[in-house]
């Protein structure tokens, strides 16, 4: 399996589970306000929970959407892009007494394996001992 075929099913993978999650933010928060790290989350009928949902869903959608188009370049640079959203929320755990093993298990990691995916899109091998 070739590098780029190994990012597009790792990006599809990757949609598929923030499709999951994000769904179940806007419609089954009560499963989901545990799973982010923080020590105290809003209830359920709390509209900041649909409006991560939301943000996750449109995330994916636009991976989807350049998944589709089968643009390796943009694709790569969108993903690059989109790692700052895991990153930031890595971030907010961290800085609001949240759980360390959530912000690095959960939003650390999907950064990372997000910054893998973009390297494997973007990255040109040499040519001609170049």
């Amino acid at each position: 399996m070739t590098r780029i075929k190994i990012a597009y099913v790792l990006s599809a993978a990757l949609v598929l589970f923030v499709l999951y999650f994000g769904s179940g933010y806007v419609f089954f928060p009560e499963t989901q306000t545990g799973g982010f790290g923080l020590p105290v989350m809003p209830s359920e009928g709390d509209p900041i929970l649909a409006v991560k949902g939301v943000r996750d869903i449109g995330t994916a959608l636009v991976v989807l959407a350049l998944l589709l188009f089968r643009n390796v370049r943009a694709l790569g640079w969108a993903m690059l892009a989109l790692a700052f959203i895991p990153f930031g929320d890595m971030l907010i755990v961290l800085t609001h007494n949240g759980s360390v093993g959530a912000a690095l298990g959960i939003h650390g990691a999907t950064c990372a394996v997000m910054v893998v995916i973009s390297a494997l899109f973007l990255i040109r091998p040499a040519q001609n001992g170049q």
